[in-house]
């Protein structure tokens, strides 16, 4: 194993991440920097001055391993065969970065908006609520609703809210804490009436107002109440602006019943003819064929219902949308975002190659259980090996991958060059912030 103390080879390498302190690298890994912020980020946070130094080296090392089997992978070739996983990850990495800068300007707050929203939690609402997944049982629903049926018998039938277990009775709710649009709508009514339906999330909502009342106890003066105000209102507010942001992009798409019907069979059954049916347009222009959407359905748990299913592939379909949508602003390019790739990718090719090195190569059989029974008969308070064959046999599978594991990392860092910054790693310190969210 080659340990080296800064020589000259790594120079370059070191200066590459000298720009701002938590960039500074504190070891390099065949050429590969290990910055200062990296280990920072998995340093535990109640860290003492006298474990310090300790567990800084522990990290660093834990580090160290995961890129040398990051590389090695890479090296066996593993990286094709992590491709899907590593796109996945990218997409839910640049779709989060797209939901953050959607909702960024929900994060500004007026003096005007405050009041505003302390005069709502000042009444308070008696709704009942039901909640269906699907808009075409909601505008049915609603229709009965106007022809005279119960609400609180709908309730209990159709919605998939835990109210339906009261009916649909939500009890008094500050009318801060309904969401639009179904707030306005809720505001316009008379006590019987009930909204339109609404979407909300993934579900669709019908709610009925029973009364209204002066809040009972009512809010606490908004000095003491503002940053708990100030942080709900921020938090509604980025809610409803993503909604609006996922209303205007499913208005984009439209499904064919056709496509969904075949993604729901099993997928060795469907033909190449089917393969190459639509199942989604967007802005009525082809979007996806049943091709691109054969490795989603072959992950669908062999009971899961048609209707989860469809589910399933609709929202994946919302998901590539918004994915060609962050590509197209450049958020992919984000340097965080790169950063946070990488780390996955990484995080992808380890477990890879942890399963093929470690994981595929320890084996436990039943005559290893029974000698291991044998050996340590005296350690068991049963004579029975059968009730204890699951525990022994757990016992040995962890023995024999940590002390595979322990080999395996040795053969990676005695052909690997390892260069580490001592008075780097001594100066990391793990960064505290302040909690984004007031104690309510």
């Amino acid at each position: 194993m080659r340990y080296i103390f800064i020589p000259i080879l790594a120079v370059l390498a070191l200066m590459a991440c000298a720009g701002r302190p938590g960039q500074q690298a504190v070891a390099v890994v065949n050429g590969a920097a290990i910055t200062a912020d990296d280990v920072a980020a998995m340093l535990p946070g109640n860290l003492d001055s006298v474990r310090a130094d300790t567990v800084k080296k522990q990290v660093l090392d834990g580090i160290i391993t995961r890129k040398l089997f990051a590389q090695e992978a890479k090296r066996e070739g593993m990286e094709k065969d992590a491709e899907y996983d590593v796109e996945m990850e990218q997409k839910a990495l640049v779709n989060q970065k797209l939901y953050d800068t959607i909702t960024a300007p929900g994060n500004q707050v007026t003096e005007a908006e405050l009041q505003s929203a302390y005069k709502l939690l000042q009444t308070e609402a008696h709704l009942l609520m039901i909640s269906v997944p699907d808009e075409s049982l909601a505008r049915r629903l609603a229709a009965e609703l106007d022809n005279g049926a119960v609400f609180e018998s709908l309730a209990v039938k159709y919605s998939k809210h835990a109210s339906a277990a009261k009916a649909g009775d939500m009890g008094f709710v500050p009318l801060l804490y309904v969401e639009e649009p179904l707030r306005t709508q809720v505001m316009g009514l008379k006590p019987g009436q009930h909204t339109q339906p609404a979407q909300l999330d993934n579900t669709w909502q019908i709610m009925m107002l029973v009364e209204t009342r002066p809040a009972n106890p009512g809010p606490p003066p908004l000095g003491e109440f503002r940053p708990q105000l100030e942080y709900r209102l921020k938090m509604q507010r980025r809610r409803e602006l993503a909604g609006k942001y996922v209303a205007d992009l499913r208005a984009r798409l439209t499904y064919n019943p056709a496509g969904l019907d075949i993604l729901c069979k099993p997928v060795d059954s469907i033909t190449d003819a089917e393969k190459g049916v639509a199942v989604a347009y967007k802005d009525k222009a082809q979007f996806v064929k049943v091709a691109r959407l054969l490795s989603v359905a072959a992950r669908f748990p062999a009971m899961l219902d048609t209707a989860m299913k469809k589910y399933t592939v609709r929202r994946t379909i919302e998901e590539d949308l918004m994915y060609e949508d962050a590509l197209r602003r450049g958020l992919d390019k984000a340097p965080d975002i790169v950063h946070q790739l990488a780390v996955k990718r990484e995080d992808v090719l380890y477990k890879a190659l942890y399963k093929k090195e470690i994981t595929d190569k320890v084996a436990v059989s039943d005559a290893d259980v029974m000698d291991y029974f044998r050996q340590n008969r005296q350690n068991f308070p049963s004579p029975d090996s059968n009730k204890l064959a699951g525990m022994i046999r757990s016992r040995l599978q962890t023995q024999r991958r940590d002390a595979r594991m322990q080999e395996y990392v040795a053969e990676l860092k005695a052909k690997a060059k390892i260069t580490i910054n001592q008075a780097a790693l001594a100066a990391v310190k793990k960064e505290t912030k302040a909690p984004d969210n007031p104690k309510e």
